[in-house]
C-alpha cells in the first residue's frame, strides 16, 4: 500500500466499503483474478489493471459478499477458468469480458454464511497450527544450534 497526496487522492478512482477489488493483471497465474472485499469506511484510491465490483441492489439480501470473495479466490472451476482465459507471456491478463463470464453458483444465503463460517474456522486453525509449528521449529533450532564447545569439553 502506498500513501498519496490529497490532490492525487481526489482525482483517483475509489474503492468503497462493500465493494470487491479484482486483480486483472499479474506476473503469475496464482494471483490473477483474485479479489478482496473492502470493509473499511474510508474509500481507498486504487490504480492498476483492476476491476471494482458492486453488488446489484436486488441481490443485497441474497448474496454474502464474503462468499463471493471466497468463491472467486478458491473454487477450482473458477481458478481453472481464469487459468484458461488469462493471456500474456510475462504478464498475465484477464479481460473484463472474460471475468464477467466466470461461471458462478450461488446457494441460499444461509448456506453461503455457513460456508464462510467454516472457512474462517479452518483458516484460523491453520494459522494457529502454523504459528505453533514455527515456534516449535524456533525452539528446536535454539537447542540444536550450538558449536562444538557447547557439546564437548576441550582440554
Amino acid at each position: 500500500m502506498t500513501k498519496i497526496n490529497g490532490e492525487s487522492y481526489k482525482k483517483s478512482i475509489k474503492l468503497n466499503k462493500e465493494q470487491l477489488l479484482v486483480n486483472l493483471k499479474d506476473f503469475d497465474y496464482e494471483d490473477i483474478g483474485r479479489c478482496v472485499l473492502y470493509e473499511n469506511d474510508t474509500p481507498a484510491a486504487i490504480n492498476g489493471n483492476v476491476a471494482i465490483l458492486t453488488l446489484k441492489e436486488k441481490f443485497k439480501d441474497a448474496v454474502n459478499l464474503k462468499y463471493i470473495t471466497f468463491y472467486l479466490n478458491y473454487k477450482d472451476i473458477v481458478r481453472q477458468y481464469i487459468y484458461d482465459k488469462a493471456v500474456g507471456e510475462k504478464v498475465k491478463r484477464l479481460s473484463r469480458l472474460d471475468f464477467e463470464h466466470i461461471p458462478i453458483t450461488i446457494p441460499l444465503v444461509e448456506r453461503q454464511d455457513k460456508i464462510i463460517d467454516n472457512f474462517i474456522k479452518v483458516r484460523k486453525k491453520f494459522k494457529n497450527d502454523f504459528e505453533l509449528l514455527e515456534k516449535t521449529i524456533d525452539l528446536v533450532n535454539k537447542y540444536t544450534s550450538f558449536g562444538v564447545d557447547g557439546l564437548l569439553k576441550l582440554k
